[in-house]
């Protein structure tokens, strides 16, 4: 049951009312309830829901005839979406300036289509008061219960407000409740493309969205070197295409290979092709794997310069920028064409070619 198919008249003291011949112009008073009943509604302690209004500005816009504020459903769905962010951590003052951003369509395809659920806020939000909210940690069971794009959305509040210490934990919680490989899937991509699309549209600073990428670029680097030990063998070669600037699904890729106890040699971005193919003839390894998103030739150097290898070697290549119909040299050198990322790491951990773990 949504409180969108009931209107609890008495709790307003006034019903809807629907005028006779819709010509006549006359506005239909929306209909509003009281802090007490959005309370019982929503799950979330009175106490709290007066804190968020007075200080954060998520509270009741509407009045009645006798100066009375009341909560619209607009109204509802922002506080149910604001105890949902801050029951994952972010801080009530980031996740109030990210509701208040959005409009009613925004709001609304967060919580989903059912409107606003008797009872559906997030894990342990009618616990929630302000002075809880600024504590050490995000908890597991939240992160863990709390849906992607919820998570995602959290991450965008908190680049929104350049709140460092809440991405870095919510980035942290992912990856201790999901492998790498899913976190970078369902989380960490989505979010990455959320932040630049908003950069784009020019409702986010660039600053922003370096501040996004360069806390996750520490996060997956952290996974590298928490498994360090691990890693053995001869490496798999990281690296990006000569003008390829973006390097965030090379570090993905390493963390989760660091996590198959598989060495890698992290060559970077805009890597020109005679230096990949210096050091590919320095370290013979087994494998490497190239990046592109920027839209890459057919025909180039690269791909005449690997004659020189003389050892068996797999070249995988991912990215949507790479030109189809791409043609390797005769001889040791085999190519393989990945389209997502758990492809990717399937190639490079084991292949008929003799990449084994």
């Amino acid at each position: 049951m949504t409180l969108m198919n009931a209107h609890p008249a008495a709790a307003s003291g006034a019903g809807r009312q629907e005028p006779d011949d819709p010509e006549l112009g006359d506005p239909v008073p929306e209909l509003g309830w009281p802090v007490g009943v959005v309370s019982d509604r929503l799950g979330i302690a009175a106490p709290t829901l007066r804190s968020w209004d007075r200080r954060h500005g998520v509270g009741p816009s509407l009045r009645t005839s006798g100066n009375h504020r009341r909560y619209t459903e607009l109204d509802m769905r922002r506080v149910q979406l604001m105890a949902r962010l801050t029951a994952q951590g972010v801080p009530a003052q980031s996740a109030a300036d990210s509701v208040l951003a959005m409009d009613a369509r925004s709001i609304a395809e967060r919580l989903g289509a059912g409107g606003v659920t008797v009872g559906a806020t997030a894990p342990g939000a009618a616990a929630v008061v302000d002075d809880e909210i600024d504590r050490d940690g995000v908890p597991e069971s939240d992160v863990a219960q709390a849906d992607a794009a919820d998570i995602v959305e959290s991450i965008v509040a908190a680049a929104r407000a350049l709140d460092a210490r809440t991405m870095s934990l919510l980035y942290r919680q992912v990856m201790r409740r999901r492998e790498v490989g899913a976190a970078w899937v369902e989380v960490f991509a989505p979010a990455l493309r959320r932040v630049g699309d908003l950069w784009r549209e020019g409702r986010l600073g660039v600053q922003a969205e370096h501040l996004t990428s360069e806390l996750l670029q520490s996060e997956l680097r952290a996974v590298v070197r928490a498994n360090r030990l691990r890693v053995a063998g001869r490496p798999v070669v990281l690296a990006g295409a000569d003008d390829e600037q973006h390097h965030l699904p090379l570090l993905a890729l390493e963390a989760e290979l660091a996590r198959h106890g598989v060495a890698s040699l992290f060559l970077g971005p805009r890597v020109p092709s005679e230096a990949l193919v210096a050091a590919l003839r320095e370290s013979r390894p087994r494998a490497v794997f190239l990046w592109a998103s920027i839209a890459r030739p057919g025909v180039e150097p690269l791909w005449r310069d690997l004659a020189v290898v003389d050892w068996d070697l797999e070249v995988v290549i991912g990215g949507p920028g790479w030109a189809d119909g791409i043609v390797v040299p005769a001889g040791p050198v085999v190519l393989t064409r990945v389209t997502d990322f758990g492809t990717a790491v399937r190639a490079l951990t084991s292949s008929p070619g003799g990449l084994t773990r």
